[in-house]
């Protein structure tokens, strides 16, 4: 978030002294209950666990990129849409994944990549008006900050033209299932779209949470602009059949446990070093606001930070140049990012696998591995982490 600021191009930022001292409270407080997760983390029994040892198993099926377009009414342009497969057909569900605020699909086409080799079509959206061109837009003076239109109508109608296409047969897969993904807005985008409207008192917790707005809790700037437009009640005649969410957020939306009324499976991702979405104030109760569901699960990475699924410059970008909007710094993408991001789609491969059987992904509630440490957590072990 310091970054963005930095690129702000005014030349002044005026902070308001009289509330400074709530900010840094916020900030102190947002630090101890992160590093009393660390601590609760640490205090676990380690065990020796291999599975680093062979992460993901090779696969000598050959993706390919699908690039259309998709007309809707509520755009004046046709969606630009993403879609990974590879040559032997499978009847496997389409999975959907949207970039968060500022994303660009560059930074995720590895996942793509990787589910589509085995078997699973994945199709990014890109979201004209809160995307990567959009923020860029704003950082250079050009644009305005989106409103809560494109952060969240515009982007759920998105959503809506893709399901409706795909159930159409516009992408030529038998199977007319899917299943949700996303990374930061793009995870909330799916739970709104899946769940419930946000409960009453929504925007009396904003205004009391934005007394004290912390700088680098972005989450619930955005989660407020939601003030701003109405959306309507999901009327879905079908439903997801999963939800994978990194770094996901929505506390505000929905504060309380079994209150987001999402009762699919759900396997969602954090590490312990993101402060943009905190993992005790905003994932964990995000986690829990979903209905009680044997499968869901919670896969936490120590040192993993809010940009660890971002992968930077890599072969699968559509240049050989070093485009990306935020020239991200080391300490900020945590510990080992390649390596989180493969431990992650090690999991979000057992977990889609295992759901047609209605098995939940072995929990691991001890582990010390070689180079990186996690822990696979259910419902019960995320409220007891949540209490200390």
């Amino acid at each position: 978030t310091l970054e963005i600021l930095k690129a702000l191009p005014s030349k002044e930022i005026s902070l308001d002294i009289d509330n400074l001292i709530s900010i840094i409270y916020s900030w102190k407080k947002e630090l101890s209950q992160q590093q009393n997760l660390i601590k609760n983390l640490n205090s676990l029994q380690k065990t020796n666990n291999k599975l680093l040892n062979n992460i993901v198993k090779k696969h000598n099926k050959h993706p390919f990129k699908i690039e259309k377009r998709i007309y809707s009414s509520h755009r004046a342009e046709p969606i630009k849409i993403e879609l990974w497969r590879n040559n032997n057909l499978s009847n496997k569900e389409l999975i959907i994944f949207m970039p968060g605020f500022g994303g660009s699909i560059n930074n995720f086409r590895w996942i793509g990549v990787e589910l589509s080799k085995r078997g699973w079509p994945v199709l990014y959206i890109d979201h004209k008006g809160s995307n990567s061109q959009a923020l860029s837009k704003v950082l250079e003076g050009k644009e305005v900050i989106p409103s809560g239109a494109d952060l969240f109508l515009n982007r759920l109608k998105d959503l809506d033209a893709v399901i409706k296409s795909h159930k159409e047969g516009k992408f030529e897969l038998e199977n007319k299932s899917y299943i949700l993904m996303g990374h930061s807005l793009g995870a909330l985008i799916a739970y709104l779209h899946e769940g419930d409207l946000p409960k009453i008192g929504f925007e009396d917790r904003c205004d009391l949470a934005l007394k004290d707005f912390a700088i680098t809790n972005l989450s619930k700037l955005i989660q407020c602009q939601l003030k701003e437009i109405s959306i309507p009640k999901n009327n879905n005649e079908t439903k997801a059949e999963a939800i994978v969410g990194f770094n996901t957020f929505g506390s505000l939306i929905w504060p309380r446990e079994k209150t987001s009324g999402i009762d699919i499976p759900v396997l969602l991702i954090g590490g312990t070093y993101d402060l943009i979405t905190p993992l005790t104030s905003e994932q964990f109760p995000i986690f829990l606001s979903t209905n009680a569901n044997d499968l869901n699960r919670f896969l936490i990475v120590e040192g993993g930070s809010h940009f660890s699924p971002i992968r930077i410059n890599n072969n699968l970008s559509e240049d050989n140049q070093n485009n990306d909007l935020f020239k991200i710094r080391e300490p900020f993408i945590g510990a080992n990012p390649e390596l989180t991001q493969n431990l992650s789609i090690k999991f979000i491969i057992e977990f889609l696998e295992n759901i047609k059987n209605e098995k939940g992904l072995k929990l691991i509630n001890s582990n010390e591995g070689k180079k990186i440490n996690y822990y696979i957590f259910d419902r019960r072990a995320i409220k007891e982490l949540n209490k200390n």
